[in-house]
Order: C-alpha cells, then sequence, then structure tokens
C-alpha cells in the first residue's frame, strides 16, 4: 500500500458491504416495548448480518427497543438479554396497541431525501491509476457540496488532487440518476526520473463532469463518473487531463 487512501479502501469496502460503515453511527432513541407477533425474532450478537445468532425471541414474548443502528435495532427482553435485531423484523412487532410498527429498512425513498454521502472510487485518469475518497452534503435535493480526494499513479509521476464541486441531480427520485458537475481545486505532481533534477509542482485546476448514481440496496449505491480537468500551469499551455471512475457509496 503506497498511500493512506490504499490502505482503506479494503477495509471500507468490507464495512460498507456488512452494513456497519464508519459513517453509521448508534442513534440513540426513546425506549419503547413491542411484542413478538410472528414465530421468533432473532437476536444477533452485533449489528450485522454476518454475526451469529445467539438468542431467539418466542412469539408473545416482550422486547424493549434500545437503540438504532442504521437497519438494526439493539434490544433487550424481560430477562435482560441484549441483542440486535434486523429492522424489518422489528417493523413486524406489535405496539401497546396491538398494531405492527411498522419500521423497516432504508428504500428509495431514503436514497432521494438522503442528506450525505460518502464512498471511494477506483479508475483511470490519462492512463494512469486513479482511486479516490469523496463526502458530499445535499443541501437541497438537488443540489449538493462535494469534496474529493484522488491519487494516481504513472510511470514517470504520480499526483495527488484535492477538488471541490457543486453536483446537479435533476432527477433525484429515479434508480438511476445522472448528475453533472462544476468544481475547482488544486493538484501536486511528484516526478519518478532520478535521472533529472525535478521537483514537485502544485498547479490549479477547475473540472466539469457528468456522471451516474445508481441505487442498490439499503444505504448503497454504485457512482459512475467522468471528469474533465484543466490543469492551470505556468508553461505556455494549460493541460487537459481526462478522468473515469466507478465506485461504491453509503448514504444518509
Amino acid at each position: 500500500m503506497r498511500t493512506l487512501v490504499s490502505a482503506m479502501l479494503p477495509c471500507w469496502f468490507a464495512l460498507a458491504l456488512s452494513g456497519t460503515a464508519p459513517i453509521a453511527t448508534a442513534e440513540e432513541e426513546e425506549a419503547a416495548t413491542s411484542t413478538v407477533a410472528e414465530a421468533y425474532l432473532e437476536m444477533h450478537t452485533h449489528p450485522g448480518r454476518t454475526y451469529p445468532v445467539f438468542y431467539v425471541a418466542e412469539r408473545g414474548e416482550t422486547i424493549e427497543l434500545l437503540k438504532r443502528r442504521t437497519d438494526w435495532i439493539k434490544v433487550r427482553n424481560q430477562r435482560g438479554v441484549e441483542g440486535w435485531a434486523h429492522v424489518d423484523a422489528i417493523g413486524r412487532t406489535l405496539d401497546e396497541s396491538g398494531a405492527e410498527l411498522g419500521l423497516s429498512s432504508p428504500d428509495m425513498d431514503v436514497f432521494a431525501t438522503r442528506a450525505w454521502e460518502v464512498g471511494f472510487m477506483l479508475g483511470d485518469q490519462e492512463s494512469t491509476d486513479a482511486v479516490g475518497l469523496y463526502g458530499g452534503w445535499h443541501f437541497t435535493r438537488n443540489l449538493s457540496l462535494e469534496a474529493e480526494y484522488t491519487e494516481n499513479y504513472g510511470d514517470f509521476s504520480d499526483g495527488r488532487m484535492l477538488t471541490a464541486s457543486v453536483v446537479h441531480q435533476m432527477f433525484p427520485h429515479w434508480r438511476y440518476s445522472p448528475f453533472f458537475t462544476i468544481g475547482g481545486g488544486a493538484r501536486e505532481t511528484s516526478p519518478r526520473s532520478s535521472l533529472v533534477m525535478t521537483e514537485d509542482r502544485t498547479d490549479g485546476v477547475a473540472s466539469v463532469g457528468a456522471g451516474m448514481r445508481i441505487y442498490l440496496t439499503g444505504r448503497l449505491m454504485l457512482r459512475l463518473q467522468y471528469k474533465h480537468y484543466v490543469v492551470m500551469t505556468d508553461r505556455d499551455d494549460d493541460e487537459e487531463v481526462g478522468e473515469w471512475k466507478v465506485g461504491i457509496s453509503a448514504f444518509f
């Protein structure tokens, strides 16, 4: 692993797929009780399907809802046994009036109204390998602000780029949702040559781009994008750089 970004990618990917990504902080909720209505309710040791089921609550058993972490709710039965149950299963339990709680995991409605998203991407920048991390804040349903950090590795030089962009998503409620971006930032280039005395250089960049967000499941989406950069060097001509990436993002 040559960089911090490269080292973080496998960890982030595993966490995102398991439903326990770093963005999923626990949200304390007011304690409530419900009654198991189906034949049983499985309780896991931790919030995630990969963790083992260590206890099964039977029909008619009363459980207390302690807190929620993404698609999982921590529960406790009357004997003090605590574990994690999936929100879909909790949604089929009954409240004090005998009605279903009606909770469910994130769906397209949550995707369309998300406030934050983070993700990583892999791709190509002018025939060099590129990896990146980004985060975005949606201040309206159609507009968001994003910060992105990218590293690229070539035969003759390596590069690091930090940019900020405004993103316009025209149809946020579509499962396949196109978007356009415009932004700018800075790019640092580090030549690898040892035969000629060369120095690192930092240049300003401006960018335009387009892409597609594709809702997958839960809080995950696939992101495809292409960006065209103009690198404003101190030479006579500016450089033009094309970049495409594909990656996995989580939203909340």
